[in-house]
């Protein structure tokens, strides 16, 4: 997988993370940690801290903060993209949602009754997390995540072959 920026977003930010992983960033989210956990883990990770939390940069020496002006996701999203255009590489669903993992492709066959049967019955290609498992394919929702990311950081930026 390509490298970029690598990301922790802070417990206030879990929807931006969710959103960053949808996109291929490696992005680390914990619901609750405390700042000197995060800061400390950032750092020894060599990870950019994402934050609403204006003094979160105080107490965070040696550990680049990005402090976020938009309140919503959406508008996160576009922000974090525009502010680190040219070094982000935006692979769409090529890491796992739930745990940051790297998505690869997984045969069809060994799937059944691992996923719902209408599911294995109609979809031929599928993808699994290499670290927690979990399988993903193309539903319908590709379509408008792909809509979505256009208006957002612009279709010219969306890569919709991963």
């Amino acid at each position: 997988m390509e490298t970029g920026p690598r990301f922790f977003c802070d417990e206030q930010l879990g929807k931006l993370a969710r959103w960053l992983r949808i996109i291929g960033q490696d992005t680390l989210y914990e619901r609750q940690i405390a700042d000197a956990d995060l800061i400390a883990r950032a750092r020894a990770e060599g990870r950019i801290v994402l934050t609403r939390d204006r003094r979160l940069p105080e107490r965070a020496a040696g550990v680049e903060i990005i402090v976020l002006a938009e309140n919503y996701p959406a508008l996160q999203l576009r922000e974090v993209a525009r502010l680190f255009a040219g070094r982000m590489s935006i692979r769409v669903f090529s890491r796992c949602v739930a745990c940051n993992g790297e998505i690869e492709p997984v045969a069809k066959a060994g799937l059944e009754g691992q996923v719902p049967p209408f599911v294995f019955a109609t979809q031929n290609e599928f993808t699994r997390c290499r670290d927690c498992g979990r399988v993903y394919w193309q539903a319908t929702h590709r379509a408008r995540v792909d809509h979505i990311l256009g208006d957002l950081i612009g279709p010219e930026k969306v890569d919709s072959r991963s």
